[in-house]
């Protein structure tokens, strides 16, 4: 009795088993394999560092969870994840990208021991990426942004932008795509921005 009653739990637990989830794929939204690039040395001074603070984003996004939106219903991948939440992975692609356009600036999102020559936020409003027919996706951002100079009688600039991205979203990683699309454009309107300050 007792081999049989052994033999049935083994038999359960290699079932469980067998119907266990796949294991959980995380994604970032930074590229992995960046174009080489000659060596540098610089050394930053007061008037070239600019400070890219925390991006801000809306609370039910700001996770680890890969979204989509249908209506006013959200659904969360069960398969795949970002490797960390929404605002972080944004404020380091962003911070990345400006720095590649602007390699005779010193562009961080790490606070500067000395106050920087400007500080840029950026509060993304909206970030909705609508499930549509055929496994394809829609994405409207919505983002605003200023540039707080550190001498306060110059002006701060101010802007915002509303685009459409759409795009395939049949895999996990397809969507992560779609959403880094989107934020390098951003950037590059915020990058527009910053050239008026030359």
């Amino acid at each position: 009795m007792n081999k049989i009653i052994t033999y049935c739990s083994l038999s359960a637990l290699a079932f469980f088993a067998g119907c266990a989830a796949p294991s959980l794929q995380y994604y970032t939204l930074t590229e992995g394999n960046p174009a080489p690039k000659s060596a540098q040395t610089f050394t930053p001074t007061n008037t070239s560092i600019i400070y890219i603070a925390r991006v801000t984003v809306p609370d039910y996004l700001n996770t680890t969870d890969i979204t989509t939106r249908n209506g006013t219903a959200l659904t969360h991948s069960v398969n795949g994840r970002l490797s960390s939440i929404l605002s972080v992975g944004a404020t380091g692609l962003i911070t990345n990208l400006l720095t590649d356009k602007n390699p005779n600036l010193w562009i961080t999102d790490e606070a500067p021991v000395s106050p920087p020559a400007y500080q840029v936020r950026i509060n993304i409003r909206r970030f909705d990426l609508q499930a549509e027919a055929n496994k394809t996706g829609t994405l409207n951002l919505e983002a605003s942004w200023s540039i707080i100079p550190q001498n306060d009688k110059a002006p701060v600039q101010k802007q915002r932008s509303s685009f459409v991205v759409q795009g395939s979203i049949q895999t996990d990683n397809d969507i992560v795509k779609l959403e880094q699309n989107a934020l390098t454009q951003l950037t590059n309107n915020i990058n527009t921005t910053i050239q008026q300050l030359r």
